[in-house]
């Protein structure tokens, strides 16, 4: 190993240590603000003294100066402190946090290979030394103010003390300038108008910076919504430690790469924070709101920086100072359905409580009702009105990176060396094998030059006297004997040595497949990371009081399955809280506690994971499922089972009003479709009045599955393994038929017996079509049913790669992928759910054509259904009645308007419509009054009714349903497509 190569080897090791000491720091300050024991004290501040001692010998091994000098004044502070038994002051740690935090930031920048030249750290050494002498000469109560000529330390590092905040005098401050070393001052904005402007963001810092992002404000969000549950003091104290150092980092950080809007709502959150901790102010659900929207901004911030879009100042600015409301207690937490978060243009948000809008102000703001509000991700929490909104599918980043346990890599690195060890055998191998090429080819020459001479020999006459040629003949012959028992001798132990070679190399190969398949692996959490937020805002919402627990959250899957489990784990669970669990008195009347418990488990069977989403509300309601079906024309089975499942058609909803929330019959339909994506299925079962469980089986990897090879009229198909339970050969004797349908009989029991063939609707033979004696059938079990399905033979069983059928194929529901086998041909994967369904004689095919069509994007919303459909507009704003009259006539409808409720009312008595859509706050008579009337009326009883409004509260929307509305659009929400849709379902 040279030098230079010696040098890089030590750096890293160091940026290794160092990263381990400064977390190690951290955590020991904040750890020593609590109530400890006089035992946890000492030791808190052996592992901060150790930490220091050991990063200053570190950092004077690789010449990094500015951390060895200050660790070297940290030693001196904490040595004074440990053994005076003095407590720290929170000034007094939060300076020394930000020591840390700079000392962190020059290992940011080497290994950016920045340099640590001109880093925030060298400029705090003064200020640092002057703390030091005044902390060892006992004077740690009096720390002067840094004066004004010293060098100022960097926004990366510390921020100025508010003038606001409560602050001791200046002889017991001792205060960091926050203006940057060598920034110059550029004259301020004078128009009010101005936009806000900020420094140049550090981008090589970036990456680095985005990744922690995500994971502290993951901490944030969970640590906060824990902590409205908590009681028990220590726990609480744990939980505000957690949430401080969250805050504190993601504070540093964002001070590191210059984005100071973060850093600037980081400092306020620390603010509050000490606040609590403090005693002076009380955690309340006001506090936990704002902790939660604080997340969202932030993480909104991160993910506009990681699509290369600019920040929207005035927006941050204008949701921070939400948060500052929220804090200081002037406003009031929103309902989760209002609390949307819109982009600048759009729509603003409703307010908590607002008061009846007059026609004046419906006229005033048009443009209410026609802005579209922005669709972020849901499971990232970055959005909490509550929506249930269709899915896209989130394209994995190539360059996403995961975090590995040292110990996997190590394990990586093992079975590398093992195959180190394989290639080397097989080159000896190689040196063997050309010793017998070599040997044949000695053998060959031999053969050769003496082949002539035998034949010479053969056709020559010999006399008595000549003796000396069959002499030759015989040394010949044994030399050429000799020679190919050595060759012999050579190839068979050749051929044992690279059998042994084979088999050494395919064990090390399938560990290094296994540690690289295991590498992939995440726990099950990750995939919950948004789950308790929804929860959190539907309850607050709905006025629920909902608790979600996770089991099996330390269940290993494969990334590529975790991400595509978030979106349908959090569409079933906003599912289970919005319609499943009952209001609290709903509960109390049944019985049942007032806290309603929905439960997301994982769990591994075989070759895949069995994900659960279970509630203790009310169940399904067959009866309400079965009519709305047959009023859609879609044909309901006998079986209660299968009636259940009708509520994963597209656009089925048995919700009493369409919202825009929930209503709209699109989450359960995007939950079957991704999981089927995933080479999974997808099972609903209830207990009435007891509570619903859905059931998702997923492979736990999607690279490769375990499969069955079968052949089938003459076609090749894979069958995972994970569905088979055993193979079957049957004669004529173990047939039974009974109402026209086959049964094998196994053991004592019989099964349902179908042709794999038949059921794919290909040319069948076999014993069933009468062409050979025996027959061959696989048990398929998916959800506690089971099919014996007959093939024609089965090839092998081993390892498939699964590919999509890409978007050119519409979905096939006996399919649920591909693969490329070894010939070159291409083999179907086998959907084993929809094969036992089918072969159940289950209805699927209207569901799956709705599916398909919709999926398609060739059926409208609209479409020639709506030609001659008439519909009366109750709007008295005029632009906004010309805006809706020209959605709808452009949809096909027949549209008549009305300019208020009394004379939309007149209007039904003299001819009938087939729908109405109203705004609520009209002259003369309002949109509740006139649905109201409606309702009593025997000719409009069931005329349906679409409440288009300003108000969102929940208070407007029940008494939207005590009037008799079928649904119930917010302006300020108002998306033209999710109108039409509404409209097109009530129809």
């Amino acid at each position: 190993m040279n030098r230079d190569q010696l040098v890089q080897q030590l750096m890293a090791t160091f940026l290794d240590e160092l990263h381990v000491h400064v977390s190690s720091l951290g955590r020991d300050l904040l750890a020593l603000e609590n109530n400890l024991s006089a035992d946890e004290r000492a030791e808190a501040w052996t592992s901060i003294f150790r930490a220091a001692h050991s990063l200053k010998g570190a950092s004077a091994v690789v010449h990094v100066d500015p951390i060895h000098v200050a660790c070297h004044r940290l030693e001196d502070i904490f040595e004074h402190y440990r053994d005076s038994g003095q407590t720290l002051s929170q000034e007094t740690t939060s300076i020394l946090l930000k020591v840390v935090d700079a000392i962190e930031e020059i290992g940011m920048r080497i290994r950016a290979e920045q340099g640590f030249e001109g880093a925030p750290l060298t400029d705090m050494l003064p200020q640092l030394e002057r703390l030091a002498d005044q902390v060892t000469g006992n004077d740690a109560a009096t720390l002067d103010v840094a004066p004004a000529n010293e060098a100022p330390l960097d926004e990366g590092v510390a921020e100025s003390i508010d003038e606001d905040d409560e602050a001791c005098d200046d002889d017991d401050e001792f205060e960091f300038d926050v203006s940057p070393p060598s920034r110059e001052v550029e004259p301020q904005e004078t128009e009010r108008d101005s936009a806000p402007k900020m420094p140049p963001i550090n981008a090589a810092l970036l990456p680095v910076f985005l990744e922690e992002l995500e994971d502290r404000c993951a901490s944030l969000s969970r640590d906060a919504i824990a902590m409205e549950s908590v009681t028990d003091p220590d726990e609480r104290g744990e939980l505000l430690t957690s949430l401080f150092r969250s805050a504190h980092s993601l504070k540093g950080a964002a001070g590191v790469v210059k984005l100071a809007p973060v850093q600037a709502l980081c400092h306020r959150l620390e603010d509050e924070l000490e606040s609590i901790r403090a005693g002076t102010t009380e955690y309340s659900t006001r506090t936990a709101t704002a902790m939660l929207e604080a997340v969202d901004v932030i993480r909104d911030s991160g993910n506009q920086l990681k699509s290369g879009r600019e920040l929207d100042l005035g927006e941050i600015e204008s949701r921070t100072s939400r948060i500052d409301e929220l804090l200081s207690g002037s406003a009031e937490p929103a309902a989760a359905a209002e609390r949307s978060t819109p982009e600048a243009g759009d729509a603003e948000t409703e307010p908590a409580s607002p008061k009846p809008a007059s026609p004046k102000q419906v006229t005033d703001t048009p443009s209410a009702a026609v802005a579209v509000q922005p669709q972020a991700e849901v499971a990232s929490g970055a959005k909490t009105d509550g929506k249930i909104l269709p899915t896209q599918r989130v394209k994995s980043d190539p360059g996403a990176s995961i975090r590995v346990p040292a110990e996997k890599l190590d394990a990586l690195l093992s079975h590398s060396g093992e195959l180190l060890v394989a290639r080397g055998r097989l080159a000896f191998r190689a040196k063997d094998a050309a010793a017998v090429r070599d040997l044949a080819a000695e053998l060959r020459g031999t053969w050769r030059e003496n082949e002539q001479a035998m034949r010479d020999l053969g056709e020559r006459t010999f006399d008595d006297r000549d003796v000396a040629n069959p002499r030759r003949i015989a040394a010949v012959i044994e030399h050429t004997a000799s020679r190919l028992t050595a060759l012999s001798s050579r190839l068979d132990a050749l051929a044992s040595a690279i059998e042994s070679d084979n088999r050494l190399l395919q064990q090390t190969c399938g560990l290094l497949d296994d540690e690289v398949y295991n590498v992939r692996m995440l726990p099950f959490s990750d995939a919950c990371g948004g789950l308790q937020r929804a929860v959190r805002d539907i309850a607050t919402g709905g006025n629920k009081k909902i608790e979600l627990k996770i089991v099996g959250a330390e269940v290993e899957v494969d990334r590529s399955v975790l991400e595509g489990l978030k979106d349908p784990l959090l569409h079933l669970v906003r599912n289970s809280a919005d319609h499943g669990v009952e209001s609290p008195a709903q509960r109390a009347a049944a019985g049942k506690p007032e806290r309603a418990t929905i439960t997301v488990s994982a769990e591994l069977r075989g070759g895949q994971v069995q994900v659960r989403v279970e509630d203790d509300g009310g169940g399904l309601d067959l009866r309400r499922i079965c009519e709305i079906a047959r009023k859609r024309d879609i044909e309901v089975p006998d079986d209660p089972r299968e009636q259940a499942r009708l509520i994963f058609a597209p656009g089925f909803s048995t919700a009493k009003l369409i919202t825009d929330i929930s209503g709209r019959g699109v989450g359960l339909d995007v939950v079957q479709s991704q999981v089927e994506s995933l080479h999974g299925s997808v099972d609903v079962s209830f207990k009435p009045g007891r509570g619903t469980r859905f059931t998702l089986n997923v492979p736990l990897t999607l690279t490769t599955i375990r499969s069955m090879m079968v052949k089938v009229a003459d076609q090749t198909y894979a069958i995972p393994t994970s569905a088979i339970q055993r193979l079957v050969r049957f004669g004529p004797s173990d047939l039974r038929s009974s109402a026209g349908r086959d049964s094998l009989l196994l053991g004592e029991a019989p099964m349902v017996v179908a042709s794999l063939a038949q059921t794919l609707r290909l040319p069948s033979k076999g014993l069933l079509a009468g062409t050979a004696a025996k027959g061959l059938a696989i048990v398929l079990h998916v959800a506690d049913q089971s099919v014996a399905v007959v093939v024609d033979e089965v090839l092998s069983e081993q390892e498939v790669l699964v590919k999509n059928l890409g978007s050119r194929v519409r979905r096939l529901r006996h399919f649920s992928g591909c693969t490329l086998l070894p010939t070159g041909k291409i083999a179907l994967v086998i959907n084993a759910a929809n094969v036992v369904r089918t072969a159940l004689g289950l209805k699927l095919d209207q569901l799956a054509a709705s599916r398909t069509s919709m999926s398609s994007g060739k059926q409208t919303v609209a479409g020639p259904d709506t030609q001659g459909r008439t519909l009366l507009l109750a709007e008295d704003s005029v632009t906004t009645r010309v805006l809706l009259r020209n959605i709808l006539e452009s949809a096909g409808y027949e549209v008549t308007t009305a300019a208020d409720g009394q004379q939309a009312w007149e209007l039904i008595q003299e001819k009938p419509f087939d729908i109405l859509v109203t705004d609520v706050d009209m002259p003369r008579m309002d949109g509740f009054d006139l649905t109201a009337a409606l309702r009593g009326l025997e000719s409009t009883a069931d005329m349906p009714v679409v409440l288009v409004t300003a108000r969102g509260s929940d208070a407007d929307k029940q008494r939207g349903v005590h009037a008799g509305a079928n649904a119930y659009i917010v302006k300020g929400n108002f998306e033209q497509q999710h109108l039409l849709e509404t409209v097109a379902q009530l129809i």
